[in-house]
């Protein structure tokens, strides 16, 4: 798994929900729900990550460590790591959220 598989994968999520959604103009939450568990949980995983990606494990998380469920919030490099991940997924969905609007946009203009 890449960070990029990992990405894609939540993109197409968001997608299909939004396919299945179209009046939805309110995407926080469903976006939070799809960066939230894209993020890998095991050690293994994440480590694998970072080491792909070194921004990952030397960037400081916006939001702080992760804390949730599966991490416990401390300032662990594995805590750290799972944060930039998915502050990286989330900020790719808003991208492509906008992406989904203008193509709408696009769409309207052309009818």
């Amino acid at each position: 798994m890449t960070l990029g598989q990992i990405v894609q994968d939540a993109i197409t999520e968001l997608r299909e929900w939004h396919d299945e959604n179209s009046s939805a103009d309110e995407p926080h939450d469903r976006i939070f729900e799809i960066a939230d568990g894209s993020v890998p949980v095991y050690t293994h995983d994440l480590l694998r990550l970072a080491a792909d990606n070194c921004h990952l494990a030397t960037d400081e998380p916006e939001l702080g460590p992760a804390n949730g469920s599966n991490f416990d919030g401390t300032h662990s490099p594995v805590n750290i790591i799972a944060a930039n991940v998915y502050e990286h997924i989330e900020a790719a969905l808003w991208t492509a959220w906008q992406e989904m609007l203008d193509e709408e946009e696009a769409d309207d203009d052309a009818a």
